[in-house]
């Protein structure tokens, strides 16, 4: 059924950005054995708010076998999707606009992944491959311009996206384009977290900054605060003409990798890997700026064989990287952050591989087979690869791109764009489902009598049944808490401790989470400080005949 889409009208605002403010680029030179001509630079860059969007009311009806993202009478391309650490799903779409003729990014919202609303859209003619991820803090999507068009690159924050961010790089460059977000949650260079610390975004463009003139050039890009950010990039003869691009996030050693594909001018195409570490701040003082380190870069070719559309996954050292090689999907599998790899084929006659990483190090690759998508499962970290599953046995429409992926919750999701109806739409549908059990409610053990202003030492415990990592939060009875402590080990010990600034009763309460964000139920534990005993003897004021009895019984 085609849905009409009411639309209601807010002011536009026209977006102005703000420019470059560096002067020139500074260089970090740390490479590579292996490549050792490549060098990554940096620029200072400022960020504004991405003031322009448009409200939407509108929401369509479920339907089950892969659920409908959008509806309508225009088509919609490069969806992506991501959990919300709140609870739900944001989806991000190119979704064509009458108000404006063309497709803009528009931002949708769902409770159970089952009806989806329109929340906004952001003015941006005609976006480009959309992608989602999140962090702690929320939920955040990027997309990039059309060729030709555009030298901004946005950021939108779901929970918020008045807090959405642009940052708009004339002086450097154009034509932004196949960006593609990694998340993750870390402090920001000087100890100041917040919602704008999302990650970084790899994305490729034309470099013109300084003359020159580096077509397909591989940029990632990241926030500093709230207002300002770091975008770098490679410079040497075999770090250009990039073309698609993916990325990921270590959780565990917060390592981005991003990889490109590049054109190698010799007859076919190779892929370009490049390593930062996010888990560190590095200030230049000759230039005033924040980044993080550029570790390494590799590239992986095998003429005459063209390895395109790549796609990158790593946790704690392991990286895997798929990608079509010729008109076969392939893995690049590594167990040491991808200083070496073992290459295996996974499916013949196959295109548009997305590779994400669920719980437990279980690897979920999806790609296209006779226009059906299929997904498959390692156990193994890539070595190895289960039998084919499909996810939808309808029309999936090839457009540079199949399914989007998203970890959340230890369970992977996509979207794809979809032709079962009149029009191409955007479905979803959950590809692999871990079943999670929250922790068991924690125990609280320590003092119950406490003093006043004299720190108060405790103990909390609990069990994960799935041996997954857990998080404490403890309230203190007096209003203040703790914040997530952790993660711990099942079982293991939390260690905290808390002045009381009173004398009363104070009801301590603790949960617990895992690593997925499943919580327990709430633990209580009843300390008190007590108040000081005394007599009064107001009644004497009513019997005052009675004090020199009471100084016999005394003896005073």
């Amino acid at each position: 059924m085609k849905i009409k889409k009411p639309i209601l009208y807010m002011i536009a605002i026209a977006i102005v950005g703000l420019l470059i403010t560096s002067a020139s680029s500074l260089p970090m030179t740390q490479t590579s054995s292996q490549e050792d001509e490549i060098k990554a630079e940096y620029l200072v860059v400022q960020s504004q708010p991405l003031l322009k969007t448009k409200n939407i009311d509108k929401s369509i009806q479920p339907l089950f076998l892969g659920v409908p993202i959008t509806g309508g009478d225009y088509d919609e391309f490069h969806p992506s999707v991501a959990g919300s650490p709140l609870g739900g799903f944001y989806a991000l779409v190119e979704e064509y606009q009458s108000e404006t003729s063309a497709h803009d990014p528009t931002l949708y919202g769902s409770v159970d992944g089952v009806v989806w609303e329109g929340i906004a859209y952001f003015i941006y003619d005609n976006a480009e491959y959309t992608d989602m991820d999140q962090n702690a803090y929320g939920t955040y999507g990027t997309y990039g311009a059309a060729p030709g068009d555009s030298s901004k690159v946005d950021v939108v924050y779901a929970e918020d996206y008045t807090q959405s961010m642009e940052w708009t790089l004339s002086d450097l460059g154009s034509d932004f384009i196949n960006n593609h977000i990694a998340c993750y949650t870390f402090e920001g260079p000087e100890g100041d977290p917040g919602t704008w610390n999302f990650g970084g975004v790899a994305f490729t463009g034309y470099n013109s900054y300084g003359g020159a003139n580096i077509n397909g050039c591989p940029f990632i890009l990241y926030p500093v605060s709230g207002t300002s950010g770091t975008i770098g990039w490679l410079t040497g003869a075999t770090a250009s003409n990039c073309n698609h691009v993916g990325s990921t996030m270590d959780l565990a050693t917060n390592m981005h990798y991003a990889v490109y594909d590049r054109d190698t001018g010799s007859g076919n195409y190779e892929l370009l890997v490049r390593k930062d570490n996010f888990g560190a701040w590095v200030y230049n003082p000759t230039g005033d700026y924040w980044a993080h380190s550029y570790v390494t870069s590799k590239h992986v070719n095998l003429p005459p064989a063209n390895l395109t559309y790549p796609s990158i996954t790593a946790y704690n050292n392991n990286v895997i990287v798929t990608c079509q090689k010729d008109d076969d999907v392939v893995v690049f599998y590594s167990i040491n952050g991808f200083s070496s790899y073992t290459e295996v084929l996974v499916q013949e006659s196959a295109s548009y591989p997305e590779i994400v990483m669920a719980a437990k190090g279980k690897v979920i690759l999806t790609y296209i087979k006779n226009n059906v998508l299929y997904y498959r499962t390692s156990d193994t970290k890539g070595a190895t690869w289960s039998d084919a599953q499909g996810v939808s046995d309808n029309e999936v429409n090839l457009n540079d791109r199949a399914a989007n992926l998203d970890e959340f919750g230890g369970s992977v999701y996509g979207t794809w764009e979809d032709t079962r109806g009149a029009n191409i739409d955007a479905y979803f549908d959950i590809i692999y489902e871990y079943v999670n059990n929250p922790p068991d409610t924690p125990t609280i053990d320590g003092p119950r009598k406490i003093k006043k202003d004299v720190q108060s030492d405790y103990t909390f415990t609990t069990n994960d049944s799935d041996g997954d990592d857990v998080l404490y939060f403890v309230e203190w009875g007096d209003g203040a808490n703790t914040g997530w402590l952790g993660p711990f080990a099942s079982e293991a010990i939390c260690y905290a401790n808390h002045t009381w600034t009173k004398k009363d009763k104070f009801t301590i309460r603790c949960k617990a989470k895992d690593e997925f964000n499943a919580e327990s139920g709430w633990a209580e534990y009843t300390v008190s400080a007590p108040r000081d005993r005394f007599i009064t003897f107001r009644f004497l004021d009513y019997f005052p005949n009675a004090f020199p009895l009471l100084r016999l019984i005394f003896g005073y």
